[in-house]
């Protein structure tokens, strides 16, 4: 029996049980304890314990999720790892109180140090660090609330507690925070503190190499990336900026008004990078340095793009189509240069995040669009990935989000800003070759298989059923317009062939499907 079966099934048993059964199909969304965790995790001179049963650190952080670039090796973050005895007989305090105590020291001060619950011991009430399992006041516990948040949810909450705790983080660390920012008061050019980039964010390494390039272009300086490049110590300064850029709108936002400066949402494409640069540069005081700024990149960044668009390929964008399928800051972002820009045509845009409107769509409804109506190209997790594969499209796939086995370590594949630009245009431009070359007639092979082919029946006397007609027609929608004549050509040819050697007259239905699945691969 089909899977899909079962849990409908299943589905209907539950329902005449006075129960609603509601059914993922794929989960793309880890819970807050991961958010957090991808955020704590970034400040290396913070220690994190993880309060939490055996496996849910160990199996995870240093098994599945190296499999991407979404954590490296954290040597500050350790986990009690309880057992079934602790639940159940001794308490998960006494286990708490020794990994604490024997906690490792980079240094010779103190260690700030953040105990993080986990959905299991949210769940069975761990009665860990609230029963005093420590002394030590560089020890505090933050409840990411797994059960209920996203990871979305858990990163926003993780960079405020950072910040309002910032004094205890420093205090705790050996640090005098007065100190701090009184040495940091004499800047020459202003300031700008980014937020947002985390471990577990799609390539954020290179979307960040690219709002530094254009904060620097028109003569301002980045002062911390808050938290991926940051340090307890530079919490004291944080906030000592003239602005901020949120480079995700899932989160981050909150700390900026929190900080109460004001701030930009990073840029995708043309037109949003423009505004961007011209608005930051009159926050800051910088708006000829900004209009300099953008008159060189037209120039020079976004030369590789005029190329393009000046030559055919403009016209393969204008008859091409794509789909989104990813977090809100990519989705929307993707949206904007793809159609806005590019003139390609969407299929699908959908959003993680949305609840509603028409960014939100379920895991099935996008299987569903992706069968109803494929793109030529699908921008995704490895969730897309896997659709494309089990409907047998021709449907190109680019790494748009996790999860998924995608490694996004180099900084040369931003998808905000100018150089965004240049890099997606560069990706489709290259998936459209790739396609083309799919469907050249490669001479040397259909000669030897015209060959090898015993003609029992001549092809004048082949005949095409209605069905395989119509079955033809259906394959052909699911092919990129711009080479759907190639591959009709190539199909009915095909198709015929195959009859010959089946020896039977006719073209029916399973023939163009057999042949479909070989085009396919």
């Amino acid at each position: 029996m089909p899977l899909s079966q079962e849990v409908e099934n299943l589905a209907q048993t539950a329902l005449r049980a006075g129960l609603t059964l509601n059914v993922k199909r794929d989960v793309d969304t880890s819970n807050a304890f991961w958010g957090a965790l991808f955020t704590f995790g970034c400040l290396p001179d913070l220690q994190v314990v993880i309060n939490g049963p055996v496996g849910c650190y160990t199996l995870p952080i240093t098994s599945i999720l190296n499999y991407t670039d979404t954590l490296p090796n954290l040597p500050n973050v350790i986990s009690t790892d309880f057992t079934e005895r602790e639940v159940t007989l001794d308490g998960t305090n006494p286990i708490l109180r020794t990994t604490l105590s024997g906690r490792s020291k980079l240094n010779q001060r103190r260690r700030a140090t953040i105990v993080l619950t986990t959905q299991e011991s949210e769940l069975i009430s761990t009665d860990g660090f609230e029963s005093g399992s420590s002394t030590d006041d560089a020890v505090a516990q933050f409840d990411s609330r797994a059960l209920q948040d996203d990871e979305w949810q858990g990163r926003d909450a993780a960079l405020l507690y950072l910040y309002e705790h910032r004094d205890w983080l420093l205090a705790s660390s050996g640090y005098d925070a007065e100190d701090l920012r009184a040495s940091a008061t004499k800047q020459t050019k202003p300031r700008i503190t980014i937020i947002g980039p985390t471990y577990g964010c799609f390539n954020s390494y290179s979307d960040l190499a690219e709002i530094e390039r254009l904060v620097r272009g028109i003569g301002a300086e980045v002062g911390c990336v808050l938290p991926l490049r940051a340090r307890i110590a530079d919490l004291a300064t944080v906030d000592m900026c003239d602005a901020c850029i949120v480079m995700y709108r899932e989160f981050g936002a909150s700390l900026a008004t929190r900080m109460q400066k004001p701030y930009l949402y990073a840029p995708f494409g043309i037109h949003d990078t423009t505004a961007f640069l011209r608005e930051l540069g009159r926050m800051l005081g910088l708006q000829s340095e900004a209009e300099a700024f953008i008159a060189r990149e037209k120039q020079t960044t976004l030369k590789a793009f005029w190329d393009l668009w000046r030559s055919p390929h403009q016209d393969f964008f204008g008859t091409s189509s794509f789909g989104v399928a990813a977090g809100e800051t990519y989705a929307q972002g993707l949206r904007r240069v793809l159609q806005d820009e590019f003139g390609m045509r969407p299929t699908v845009v959908a959003s993680r995040q949305a609840k509603s409107g028409p960014l939100a769509y379920s895991a099935s409804d996008i299987r569903q669009t992706l069968l109803d109506d494929p793109p030529m190209l699908m921008f995704g997790s490895i969730n897309e990935k896997i659709y494309i594969s089990e409907l047998e499209l021709l449907t190109g796939y680019i790494p748009a989000s996790f999860p998924g086995p995608v490694v996004r370590r180099a900084t040369g594949t931003p998808f905000m800003g100018y150089a965004g630009v240049v890099y997606l245009a560069q990706e489709i431009s290259n998936f459209l070759f790739e396609l083309l070359f799919r469907h050249l007639p490669v001479e040397s092979l259909e000669r030897k298989q015209a060959q090898e082919t015993t003609l029992a029946i001549p092809e004048a006397e082949i005949v095409w059923n209605p069905d395989a007609v119509e079955r033809m027609n259906i394959v052909l929608k699911k092919v990129p317009f711009f080479v759907r004549i190639s591959a009709s050509k190539k199909l009915r040819i095909e198709a015929e062939r195959e009859a010959v050697q089946r020896r039977i007259r006719e073209v029916t239905p399973d023939i163009i499907d057999d042949v479909a699945r070989r085009f396919a691969r």
